[in-house]
């Protein structure tokens, strides 16, 4: 089955160059912005809340390094045991004794591609306030919001269908 090849498995590699990029770009650029942080934007782009620096620095590293960490721990805590506490495609195939330890392999190689879009997501985002602050008042271009929008929706919707397709049966041959 083509999900099941090394590229499943680069997830956590890739994870941990992003979760590293992320860390190193949020504190290379944060005295870039200015003590307190416009961090929220109303419909046409412009600041509606805002956070001390060193808040929005903990809500960047948050969700893209800590959020998706605790979720890999989770996976590995809940699969323990096989992949029975799992709510999975094709549960009665991947329960069996048979199958289980693959299963296991599998949803613990691809949830790091979870961790992938949260900690790119986090980056996106910082690069986006960073680019809102050099205006004055700081402002959140649309098009470069709605572009950074689609991308996360469409790798939302990516990594759930990869999801799908690599926790089908096999087929029979």
């Amino acid at each position: 089955m083509a999900l099941t090849s090394p590229m499943v498995d680069r997830g956590q590699g890739l994870f941990y160059l992003l979760a590293g990029g992320l860390l190193a770009i949020v504190l290379g650029t944060l005295g870039r912005l200015p003590p307190v942080v416009a961090s929220h934007f109303d419909a046409a782009g412009l600041a509606n809340g805002w956070s001390s620096r060193p808040a929005y620095t903990l809500l960047l590293l948050t969700i893209g390094v800590l959020l998706p960490l605790s979720l890999v721990v989770f996976i590995r805590v809940l699969t323990r045991q096989g992949p029975g506490r799992l709510n999975i495609p094709a549960r009665e195939y991947w329960t069996l004794p048979e199958h289980g330890l693959e299963a296991v392999r599998r949803v613990r190689a691809y949830v790091w591609w979870l961790g992938c879009i949260m900690a790119g997501t986090a980056l996106l985002i910082h690069l986006l306030v960073l680019a809102a602050h050099q205006h004055h008042p700081p402002r959140l271009g649309t098009s470069a919001l709605l572009l950074v929008s689609g991308a996360v929706v469409l790798a939302i919707a990516g990594w759930t269908v990869g999801w799908y397709r690599l926790l089908r049966p096999p087929r029979a041959g």
